[in-house]
């Protein structure tokens, strides 16, 4: 019976082990989910249509993305978390070939990631979407975009606006990546956030799962001119 007893014990103790030990690896391979791609410029564009002139009003149209990026650890097994939307609006302006205004807006209640229990806290208790419905990002500065050619070179300019997330605006400056492609520009870039900075808890599925104080914030925004 003191034998049986044992190896009772002995069984649980090693299940628990197995747990601790495996328990990370099992979340990171499994439970974590494929996560998309960070956003960024498409990896193919139609040629420019040097016909179109970059000067004018433009608007968020067709084909543009945003969302977040966050970095959660368990046990020391890292990995990365990306919620991505289609639901982007805003509009641009474009003079003597400078940005001199410009906006993105966000639904973030639209933002998705592989798991909805995380995508319901995120939405819900995080972000409060019911009562901030939209994350934006507007243009404070004006970008020379002078160097911006027909021929779908990508031209890299840093581009300095304000972030605001929540009832929270702050400061921000990040590089993006632009071109022109078919009668559209094309223009992608991430800014990294430190979620105190905007009074935002910390977005984790689990109570066990570290998630670290900074991210990023991503967007790929197609124009189309109006």
């Amino acid at each position: 019976m003191k034998k049986r007893w044992w190896w009772v014990i002995g069984s649980v103790v090693a299940v628990a082990v197995v747990v601790v030990l495996v328990g990370p690896w099992f979340y990171a391979k499994f439970l974590h989910g494929d996560q998309p791609e960070a956003l960024g410029l498409s990896d193919s564009a139609a040629p420019a249509d040097a016909s179109v002139e970059i000067d004018g009003a433009w608007t968020v149209g067709t084909g543009s993305k945003a969302g977040y990026e966050v970095w959660e650890t368990l046990q020391g097994q890292r990995v990365f978390v990306r919620g991505q939307t289609e639901k982007v609006s805003g509009n641009a302006t474009i003079e003597s070939g400078k940005l001199t205004a410009g906006t993105v807006d966000v639904s973030v209640a639209a933002i998705a990631t592989d798991d909805g229990r995380r995508d319901f806290q995120f939405s819900n208790t995080v972000m409060e979407s019911a009562k901030f419905p939209n994350a934006t990002f507007t243009v404070t500065d004006p970008v020379d975009l002078s160097a911006l050619s027909a021929d779908g070179a990508i031209l890299t300019v840093p581009i300095s606006g304000e972030l605001t997330l929540k009832s929270e605006t702050r400061p921000v400056t990040a590089d993006f990546k632009i071109r022109r492609a078919g009668e559209g520009i094309e223009a992608a870039g991430a800014i990294d956030v430190t979620w105190s900075d905007y009074q935002i808890e910390k977005p984790t599925m689990f109570a066990n799962i570290i998630v670290e104080d900074a991210g990023q914030i991503q967007f790929s925004v197609v124009l189309s001119k109006q």
